[in-house]
């Protein structure tokens, strides 16, 4: 997978005829604008308080459209304010490779249906 950089009005394009809700929205919106976005940032921006849940939601309509929403674990870690390892990861848009990893071994899905 590959981070995806699009501008605003190619996170527009493919979401035009996908129904979502407003949090879905600026949820994809903002991580599409902002890569690498701490979990922290993303809920401040978006007024969103469970980021995996709606990347759940998210991704079931992204991904026929060739995109996932994912979450990465920072290079430094980030501790919470009791100095314990917090749950902070950066999310990003990423755009699906166009044929899987072990398509060479069991076949693309159109030869499998037949």
């Amino acid at each position: 997978m590959n981070q995806a950089n699009l501008e605003q009005q190619e996170i527009e394009a493919p979401m035009g005829g996908v129904f979502t809700s407003n949090q879905q929205r600026r949820f994809i919106e903002y991580v599409a604008s902002n890569p690498q976005s701490l979990t922290l940032s993303v809920n401040r921006a978006t007024a969103i308080g469970n980021c995996s849940s709606i990347a759940g939601r998210v991704n079931k309509k992204l991904m026929p459209l060739g995109y996932v929403m994912a979450r990465k674990q920072p290079s430094d870690s980030h501790p919470n304010r009791f100095g314990e390892p917090s749950n902070m990861f950066g999310w990003s848009l990423f755009t699906l490779p166009q044929t899987a990893s072990n398509d060479d071994r069991y076949g693309f899905a159109v030869e499998v249906t037949k």
